[in-house]
């Protein structure tokens, strides 16, 4: 009766300490969830290439990676109920041994609250930039190319459109929706701030232009043509409200192809956006063999 007790003990000391783990994770999306949620429904938007593949490789990878934690955990359970069993039964509980588990156990939750953080943000951040992706698919029609990624020095410029009346370099910032906030998702842009209904924040502003200036320079010295490039800064699923004129246009995802279309202060005749997307090709190509 003893023995059974001491493995019973054994068997619940172990589970414990791997579930306290994923009670970490389980909370941590409790609590995003709760307090707030995102800003377009990926499942709203426009197909895009190899897109149920995507989804089916993303849940395969969950399923190898669970099956490979179950096959650690068969290997090593019996060793470890034999090993807490007799220290148990001993009466002599190994401190040392517990102090590392227990130390170990801190790190790997601290490093899992943080990891899962990041995860969110970057959900939030690809979600957003599909929303982006599948809104600018009604520019095809219009004769626009539209690329996606480029990299850059250090960083990406997420989108790039280029048509008859202009060059667009789209910098898309995905933000949650705080449930606090209750239907008040409104951002607005005034004294030069980005004014949200919890926050302000204006470092997206001078990114957005940064960058732009960045294509500018890229693409004057890879074509030979001096062809202003327009920045844009889309906030997806949000309403974009100006209180001033902005320094170039700020819209949600639904109003970007609108806000294109509208556009007439630049004119590039054919030549020059044949040369400007072949340059764009050339450093999607060579980035892939990188």
């Amino acid at each position: 009766m003893e023995n059974l007790l001491n493995q019973g003990l054994s068997l619940l000391f172990i589970v414990l300490g791997a579930y306290s783990i994923l009670g970490v994770l389980f909370f941590k999306l409790w609590v995003h969830q709760k307090n707030a949620k995102l800003p377009v429904e990926r499942k709203k938007l426009l197909r895009l290439a190899a897109q149920t593949l995507n989804d089916q490789v993303n849940d395969k990878i969950f399923d190898v990676v669970g099956y490979i934690f179950l096959a650690v955990l068969i290997i090593t359970l019996p060793f470890a109920l034999k090993g807490i069993a007799e220290m148990f039964a001993s009466g002599e509980l190994n401190y040392f041994l517990i102090s590392i588990i227990f130390l170990g156990l801190t790190y790997t939750a601290r490093k899992l609250w943080l990891e899962s953080d990041k995860l969110i943000k970057l959900k939030l951040g690809r979600d957003a930039e599909l929303a982006v992706a599948s809104e600018l698919i009604e520019l095809q029609s219009h004769g626009y190319q539209v690329f996606h990624d480029i990299q850059a020095d250090g960083f990406n410029i997420d989108h790039l459109v280029i048509g008859s009346n202009g060059v667009f370099a789209i910098e898309t910032k995905g933000r949650h929706k705080r449930i606090k906030d209750d239907i008040n998702y409104k951002v607005r842009f005034e004294n030069n701030f980005l004014a949200f209904p919890s926050w302000n924040e204006s470092k997206p502003i001078d990114q957005t232009e940064r960058q732009a200036q960045w294509v500018y320079k890229w693409l004057s010295e890879a074509t030979g043509y001096s062809t202003q490039i327009t920045p844009i800064l889309c906030f997806p699923g949000w309403f974009v409200e100006l209180k001033q004129r902005p320094p170039f246009p700020i819209v949600s995802h639904k109003q970007l192809s609108k806000a294109i279309l509208s556009m007439r202060q630049n004119q590039l005749d054919e030549t020059i956006q044949k040369a400007i997307c072949y340059q764009v090709v050339q450093r999607c190509l060579n980035s892939s063999k990188a």
